[in-house]
């Protein structure tokens, strides 16, 4: 395992996280205050340049991965993982069709439905189960991806993602008319779609001292290329050609991962994570499992309240993170707790000293 750790990692989790709270506010104040007409159009494009929170975390995870396991994977690689993030998954996806259950009076049948969704990431928690594909997947690649010249291997896997999302939304499926299992799951589950997040974090994550000095010295182009891509994203979306609000987008692959590298090369000039910061990022999982529950129960107390949209998506906002570190913090402390919303420091003074310091375990 590398002893050198990524201190940037933080902050992109944190903004990952932060991204993705904010989207769902976004998407709560759509729906309460049934915003039309332009304005809805100005949170739907504010929303488009958020879309990248869920892919960045594929990144996150893959880099991580890649940098700490260049060679070899250890034992207990994918029995921690199982336990930590796949058990906690399960659980949450459980959490959340009961939720609608105990809330909409709904009958078993309906419960068991909606269960079945959910365990096949037709929830806001399915990123887990693409992750965790690229899990069993780095497996492979590690001993045959080094044997490959970078370029080919990512001008290949980049085809093969943007060919997938084209193919999949214009010529195979028809949204609106089909719906069921099989159909949602290769919609947005199957790797293929996020085969290039992987490939490209595996090769910075393999080569992470030429990846920062890559940075460094094409850090306009990387600008530049990030500000080109957002317009495709937005040009493509108000066109009309494709407005499915999804992370699971052909066009979302180049600007998430301009934007990926901006961030990373804006976090390696701040030596210092506040410990604040750092806690949004060791929460993170558990953050992103629980907070459109928190902000679901928010909207039943401020929806009679007499505040603007503005100060809505605020109080959505921080309901979105405050809340679920609450959570989080006092079911950690149960022996058990880990296997619901994910592992999280324990606080102690040791832990506390090292809460700047990225581990491998926090694979998303």
């Amino acid at each position: 395992m590398s002893r050198k750790e990524m201190n940037e990692i933080h902050w992109l989790r944190i903004i990952a996280c932060l991204s993705v709270v904010l989207t769902h506010a976004v998407s709560r104040v759509l729906t309460d205050f049934s915003v039309t007409g332009d304005e809805r159009v100005l949170y739907r494009t504010f929303q488009m340049m958020l879309l990248y929170g869920t892919p960045m975390f594929v990144l996150i995870s893959t880099i991580v991965m890649t940098h700490a396991y260049k060679e070899k994977i250890p034992q207990g690689f994918l029995k921690k993982r199982v336990s930590f993030i796949l058990i906690p998954y399960m659980v949450m996806a459980t959490f959340y069709a009961s939720d609608k259950f105990y809330r909409y009076n709904w009958t078993i049948n309906d419960f068991a439905k909606e269960l079945g969704y959910n365990l096949i990431g037709q929830w806001h928690g399915y990123f887990v189960l693409i992750i965790f594909q690229f899990y069993l997947i780095h497996l492979l690649f590690i001993k045959y991806m080094k044997k490959y010249k970078p370029l080919v291997v990512l001008t290949i896997s980049f085809v093969i993602s943007v060919g997938y999302w084209i193919s999949f939304y214009f010529y195979w499926i028809d949204y609106v008319n089909q719906s069921s299992y099989l159909t949602l799951f290769f919609s947005r589950i199957l790797f293929v779609g996020w085969l290039f997040y992987y490939v490209v974090a595996f090769y910075c994550g393999r080569n992470y001292e030429r990846f920062t000095q890559m940075l460094n010295k094409n850090w306009l182009l990387i600008l530049v290329g990030t500000v080109a891509s957002a317009l495709l994203v937005q040009t493509i979306f108000h066109s009309g050609l494709l407005m499915r609000v999804t992370s699971a987008r052909f066009d979302l692959i180049p600007y998430t991962v301009f934007i990926f590298f901006l961030f990373f090369y804006m976090a390696s000039k701040v030596r210092r994570v506040p410990r604040s910061l750092v806690l949004i990022s060791v929460y993170s999982y558990g953050i992103y499992l629980l907070h459109p529950f928190a902000q679901t129960v928010t909207s039943r107390f401020f929806s009679s309240a007499e505040i603007s949209e503005y100060q809505y998506l605020l109080i959505q906002f921080l309901a979105g993170v405050v809340m679920p570190m609450i959570i989080i913090f006092f079911i950690s402390q149960f022996r058990y707790g880990v296997y619901m919303i994910g592992k999280t420091p324990v606080r102690t003074r040791k832990t506390s000293k090292q809460l700047g310091k990225p581990k491998i375990e926090q694979a998303v």
